[in-house]
């Protein structure tokens, strides 16, 4: 049923699923309206709640994204890698090099601009370890503690649940909510199930609580990058129109669909990155930079075991918690919405095609992203020219435009990088407000424009109020928390993608024997013209 019969016959928000609607947002009204009243109360006890997880619980999160990786790649390359997300004859939605911008976009593209200079500095001044700070050997170290961050285990994370959700929906026509993730364990009941509609909901807060995150990155990076490009000082009401802008935009490009808004503007923004990047690339120091990147492929490679199983077990310092341990929880709590999107742009491929083009590309792409930015920056600041670690401090949103003031036209690349940010922060705010309306309309693949609308400028003002009450930093703080027990709800979907997997493949290998035992039980063809060898015909001539 298209938009325009489904808002006829059901209205503005069309056929939407009423107790996640309203629980959703009384949660997320409740949580704002504490950040609100008494931000400061909001951070002390979800600061708190987050200190205590990661003190106490860091060791699971450390071992769950472990687990999620080593699962992910045994699919992809085992023998279910050739089962499709579909039916046998369904074929891709999008072009690859489109999908796996609109994957990038949404994921963590404005990461990459945010952190790209900002986090490989802070482990060269800070290297936690294996090498003394602010070293030549900090370098390498530096790079790979980065890599770790933004590579298999970011990437997995997300596009575990994705495999768990896409699975079933493509697979067997079910609607696309997250609770379908559990169709393997429950069968029929999933639709109906407390525990799916528990994951629903859970996954649903998470979303709201992500989108708020990513607009508050967006307040950070933008407000600088106003200041620094246009010598604007921005106030609160400075800021206000910034969010508002932000959210018409993406609440506009969520309304026009995946097709148009969406994909033009991931894949316009990728395009221009990599033309940045390799700006920077070459016509800064190549032959160092390819170094970073060609060793640290080694390093990352031989010590990703040792790096993705430390949990600091002395805990003599707060580093990994502020780290390694936020990062996993910042990827479990996102892993709804992003992976529930992805899901949703990846119909016709196969399970290996996925792991392949989802994760390990964007792995690398990460890799040579932080070794041209991320070394171009510690090249700089090691050689005293520039104090870019001091403005990083200061600002994390000061990292990238500060070092470009060393490269020529450092003013029509600080306008690509400022467009780049707004654009990256727009493309995925609209899959997160995209994903929302899915959910809330009962998995329908493609919402109304109403339900598209009301949570694209829902969270916009939301984002709003809590920037004027100074607790959109709590909000996100508390956010991260809600979206933590997502791991225990991950560990269900993944069981849930293996059984189905295994039904699925012997399903289809049954198929495969009974085709071929049927062809053998055919009479022989004993004609003169054609003779039968090992099932394929040959004509035969005199």
């Amino acid at each position: 049923m298209n938009n325009s019969m489904q808002s006829q016959r059901y209205g503005f928000l069309g056929d939407y699923d009423k107790p996640l609607f309203w629980s959703t947002a009384i949660i997320t009204l409740l949580i704002v309206a504490l950040g609100v009243i008494s931000p400061e109360t909001l951070k002390t006890y979800a600061s708190d709640a987050q200190g205590y997880l990661s003190s106490q619980f860091g060791w699971a999160y450390v071992l769950a994204l472990a687990v999620y990786v080593g699962v992910g790649l045994w699919i992809g390359f085992s023998r279910y890698g050739n089962l499709k997300l579909g039916k046998a004859q369904d074929t891709p939605e999008f072009s690859t090099f489109t999908w796996v911008a609109m994957l990038f976009s949404c994921g963590i593209g404005v990461g990459f601009l945010l952190w790209g200079v900002a986090e490989p500095l802070y482990h060269y001044m800070q290297t936690p370890y294996m090498a003394k700070p602010a070293t030549p050997e900090a370098i390498p170290v530096a790079l790979q503690i980065t890599y770790l961050h933004w590579g298999l285990h970011t990437w997995m994370g997300y596009c575990i649940v994705g495999l768990s959700i896409a699975f079933p929906a493509f697979r067997y026509g079910k609607p696309m909510n997250i609770g379908i993730a559990l169709y393997g364990l429950l069968g029929e009941r999933t639709e109906n199930s407390i525990w799916a509609r528990l994951l629903d909901l859970v996954g649903a807060v998470a979303t709201i609580g992500g989108i708020a995150t990513v607009l508050g990155l967006g307040v950070i990076s933008i407000d600088y990058g106003v200041g620094h490009i246009f010598g604007i000082e921005t106030g609160n009401v400075g800021k206000i129109i910034i969010i508002a802008l932000l959210a018409v935009a993406y609440t506009l490009s969520a309304v026009s669909g995946l097709k148009r808004g969406v994909a033009f503007l991931s894949t316009l923004n990728v395009v221009v990155v990599i033309a940045f990047c390799v700006f920077i690339l070459v016509t800064g120091e190549t032959n160092t930079l390819m170094r970073y990147f060609v060793t640290g492929i080694g390093n990352y490679l031989g010590n990703l075991l040792p790096m993705t199983f430390w949990a600091d077990p002395l805990q003599k310092t707060d580093w990994i918690n502020w780290w390694t341990i936020f990062y996993w929880l910042i990827v479990i709590s996102w892993s709804p919405f992003v992976g529930g999107f992805v899901a949703r742009i990846s119909r016709g491929r196969t399970l290996r095609e996925f792991i392949i083009f989802a994760v390990l590309v964007p792995t690398v792409c990460s890799m040579l992203w932080f070794s041209v930015i991320g070394g171009s920056a510690i090249g700089i600041e090691a050689a005293g020219e520039v104090k870019i670690f001091d403005a990083v401090q200061a600002n994390v949103g000061a990292g990238i435009y500060v070092l470009l003031e060393s490269f020529p036209m450092s003013g029509f690349l600080s306008l690509v990088v400022f467009c780049s940010m707004v654009i990256f922060l727009i493309t995925s705010a609209d899959s997160a407000c995209f994903f929302v309306a899915m959910q809330m309309s009962k998995g329908v693949y493609e919402p109304t424009l109403g339900m598209k609308m009301t949570w694209g400028l829902f969270t916009g003002l939301l984002a709003i109020v809590l920037l004027l009450s100074g607790g959109l930093k709590a909000v996100q703080t508390a956010s991260i928390v809600a979206g933590s027990p997502f791991a225990i709800g991950i560990g269900f979907m993944v069981w849930s993608l293996l059984r189905s997997l295994k039904f699925e493949y012997a399903k289809e290998h049954s198929k495969e024997v009974n085709e071929v035992i049927h062809k053998e039980s055919q009479p022989e063809d004993k004609t003169d013209d054609f003779v039968a060898l090992e099932g394929i015909a040959y004509k035969t001539t005199e």
